[in-house]
């Protein structure tokens, strides 16, 4: 891993709480699952759908017994009409059978039928005794009125039977179902087709109606965001919205405190970071004394004298850090924004690092990045660059490339290093506060753990990103991105 030279973070990013025995895939499984909203639109879908079948079913049923009652009882109706004529009919002297039924008033479509001693006599040529069922003309045959549904070629009929009183006779009356059929047809498809119409019809409704429902969680969420970003002072407006007010004091009251609690933690370091510099002053006298008469120590006390020399300039280092990076997160940012040209300052920072004695690298300046410029902290900028090269440097391998590059809304510049680069699941924390990889030569290197720190703190400050990446020929490659000519790349 390429190893931070610190922890860039602000205090108040809040890492999720982790389950403890949470199986691996939890997380993706959630991912998979909709959303408040979705669930939300969803159940009101299922109510929806299961509200509208019930109410379908109970029309289907009640419709159909309705009109099928309607028709039997019409039916019976006019068959017990017949019946009666037929027998009245019947002892008239020079009046046959079929002329008999064809005086008859019939539905359209209805068919007479007559069984005297035996003898059929039927008003179409269509349907005869053979098409009544034998059980419906024994029933009436002895006596039992009866009535069945029969079919005949595929058409459906209601076939009633009405035996003569007094008479070895029975009147049948066949009549056509087809329209009834064609009813519970049309009504069946009508009452499908809203159930399926229901269920897309609510779910937009649902989402639509959900949504001034839900913005209330919007807000808890955009405030929730903003505080882990860095933004100490977001809080919850309830807006007179009685179910919001208890979740928002709670939120708001939680912020606060955590807000007290890094401002104090700040000032502390602070205040410690202004307490070490008086010893340290100190140190460095002692030892720039010490160092004038070097020459006259032992090779021991000359080899202890630079091990503390060295000591001495880390410490320094870190008390440097600290002190700064108190004052952002204790709200002196002291943010000073000019014309700056990334080119002009990386090729000084690559400057400084030759001078230095370790090498020279080539800035690599594409063309249309040449004269960007941007609005930043000259100061804080040139920072952010010799914090990356010494990363490189120390914990990379080595610099090996420096590039300042241009998107549409902003300007880049990227540091490429030889050493092994950083783990994927290691990249949201490297500029965390004394960061260390798993497995890096952070753990070995000496460094004051901040360095990586102040770069994303001064990046975001200046309204600008930074993040780490795999370097094309192996290694890690930090970029650093800052809004150009308008572009907004984050948020300080």
């Amino acid at each position: 891993m390429n190893p931070a030279a610190g922890r860039g973070a602000h205090p108040a990013v809040l890492a999720p709480p982790t389950a403890v025995g949470a199986a691996p895939s939890a997380p993706r499984l959630r991912s998979r699952l909709p959303g408040l909203r979705g669930r939300a639109a969803l159940a009101l879908t299922a109510v929806a759908v299961v509200l509208t079948a019930a109410v379908a079913v109970g029309v289907w049923v009640f419709a159909t017994q309705y009109l099928l009652f309607q028709r039997q009882s019409a039916t019976l109706g006019q068959a017990v009409a017949n019946a009666s004529l037929v027998q009245r009919g019947l002892p008239a002297e020079g009046l046959s059978r079929a002329q008999l039924l064809s005086q008859l008033p019939r539905e359209t479509g209805s068919v007479s039928l007559l069984v005297d001693d035996g003898e059929w006599n039927t008003t179409s040529l269509r349907i005869g005794h053979d098409e009544l069922p034998e059980s419906l003309r024994t029933a009436v045959q002895e006596g039992i009125p009866s009535r069945q549904r029969i079919a005949v070629d595929g058409d459906p009929y209601l076939a009633v039977g009405i035996p003569l009183a007094g008479l070895d006779d029975a009147y049948f009356e066949v009549f056509p179902l087809r329209e009834l059929d064609n009813t519970f047809r049309v009504l069946g498809v009508v009452l499908t087709l809203s159930v399926f119409a229901v269920a897309p019809v609510s779910a937009a409704v649902g989402w639509w109606v959900t949504r001034p429902a839900l913005r209330p969680l919007d807000r808890i969420s955009a405030a929730a965001a903003a505080i882990a970003a860095g933004d100490l002072s977001a809080r919850i407006d309830p807006r007179d919205d009685p179910s919001l007010v208890p979740i928002a004091a709670s939120f708001n009251a939680t912020a606060a405190a955590l807000e007290q609690r890094v401002r104090a933690d700040a000032r502390f370091a602070s205040d410690v970071s202004h307490e070490l510099r008086s010893p340290l002053t100190t140190m460095l006298n002692a030892m720039s004394l010490v160092e004038a008469y070097a020459d006259d120590l032992p090779s021991d006390g000359r080899e202890a004298l630079a091990l503390l020399r060295s000591e001495v300039r880390d410490f320094e280092r870190l008390v440097a850090d600290l002190l700064e990076i108190s004052r952002a997160d204790a709200g002196n940012a002291d943010l000073v924004l000019e014309d700056v040209r990334p080119a002009a300052l990386a090729r000084e920072a690559l400057a400084r690092r030759a001078v230095s004695g370790r090498g020279a690298v080539e800035l690599n300046v594409r063309s249309d990045a040449s004269d960007v410029v941007v609005r930043a902290d000259k100061r804080r900028l040139e920072r952010v660059l010799r914090n990356l090269v010494d990363n490189a440097d120390t914990h990379g391998g080595g610099l090996t490339a420096m590039t300042v590059e241009r998107t549409p809304t902003s300007a880049c510049i990227v540091v490429d290093d030889s050493g092994p680069g950083v783990p994927e699941a290691e990249r949201s924390t490297i500029f965390e506060r004394f960061a260390r990889g798993s497995g890096s030569a952070r753990a070995s290197t000496e460094g004051s753990g901040l360095g990586l720190a102040l770069v994303s703190r001064h990046v975001q400050l200046m309204g600008g990103s930074v993040d780490v990446t795999d370097a094309p020929g192996g290694g890690a490659r930090f970029v650093v991105r800052l809004p150009a000519d308008g572009g907004t790349e984050g948020e300080p």
